[in-house]
């Protein structure tokens, strides 16, 4: 099953172009093996799934006139791709800050939002101001106090599951025919499950670490081996798994503001997209030449 051999494993004393690991984290792939340049190259080059759905969903978002809430959340998701790229391919604590952050800052987004939606103003600002208060005291803990990643993954589950408490009951307050209900909480239950696939890979590549490298080394070698990297497997699956709740907030989103006869869901292989099929309430069409009344067009 071995096409090629692995490179030969680099001394525990080794240093790459980056310097010494200053990240709190190191994970299971073997560091440097493939190029002095790139730390860990398969859990670098998997955050390219982050950065590919996160671009067609800034896309999708702009084509289909989608609140700027999606579009800066679709950035988001893309920056912590970048991020993550840059803190496996250095295992520097500065880009291990760009990786974790980020994550905790799109959720916080529309984490305050949906809490203060459709409350009386002086709610929505508590909630909106709570929760980025609450967000830049969590950084401060985290950068200069408690580095502890077990912290940023509490404080990360906390947004989540808040968010997806509320959207279910969001759900039964705006979506009253039960086949869309059903519909959108399958669309959940599928987002969350590759988030938990994800995590369950991602701890066997934690539990299973040596085995996993006597394996690959000795029996797959490469390309083969490529695939026990459960950290990598982790960032494909919580790419898709963000990217369909994210289009399962969209598509949420058009029945909270009465919007849901305007888009229909619309697939594209295994992707898709809240599409824009009717014309807006508040567009208001240009006046072409015919349109103008006669004084106007004699001056």
């Amino acid at each position: 099953m071995c096409l090629f051999d692995y490179p030969p494993a680099k001394p525990d004393n080794y240093v790459g172009f980056w310097g010494p690991v200053t990240a709190t984290i190191d994970w299971c792939e073997e560091n440097y093996i493939f190029s002095s340049y790139i730390a860990e190259s398969v859990n670098s080059f998997t955050n390219l799934a982050f950065i590919l759905l996160a671009s067609f969903h800034i896309y999708s978002a702009i084509k289909n006139k989608h609140d700027p809430l999606y579009i800066f959340v679709a950035i988001g998701f893309g920056l912590v791709g970048v991020g993550s790229f840059w803190f496996h391919m250095t295992l520097l604590y500065q880009y291990q800050m760009a990786d974790e952050l980020p994550m905790v800052y799109v959720t916080a987004l529309p984490f305050g939002y949906v809490y203060g939606w459709n409350k009386p103003k002086w709610i929505s600002r508590i909630w909106l101001y709570g929760t980025m208060l609450g967000t830049v005291l969590f950084t401060y803990i985290y950068i200069y106090w408690y580095r502890n990643p077990v912290f940023h993954q509490l404080f990360y589950a906390f947004l989540n599951f808040g968010l997806i408490f509320k959207s279910i009951r969001l759900i039964k307050e705006n979506v009253p025919v039960q086949a869309t209900r059903r519909y959108l909480y399958k669309m959940l239950a599928f987002s969350f499950g590759l988030f938990a696939f994800g995590f369950f890979i991602w701890n066997c590549d934690n539990i299973f670490c040596g085995h996993l490298i006597f394996v690959r080394r000795n029996y797959l070698g490469l390309p083969f081996g490529i695939l026990t990297e459960g950290h990598g497997w982790w960032h494909i699956f919580t790419g898709l798994g963000i990217y369909y709740f994210i289009i399962y907030n969209e598509l949420l989103s058009t029945h909270m503001l009465k919007r849901a006869d305007k888009y229909q869901l619309v697939w594209h292989g295994p992707l898709a997209e809240v599409k824009l099929v009717g014309k807006l309430d508040d567009e208001v069409p240009a006046t072409t030449e015919k349109e103008q009344p006669d004084d106007k067009k004699t001056q």
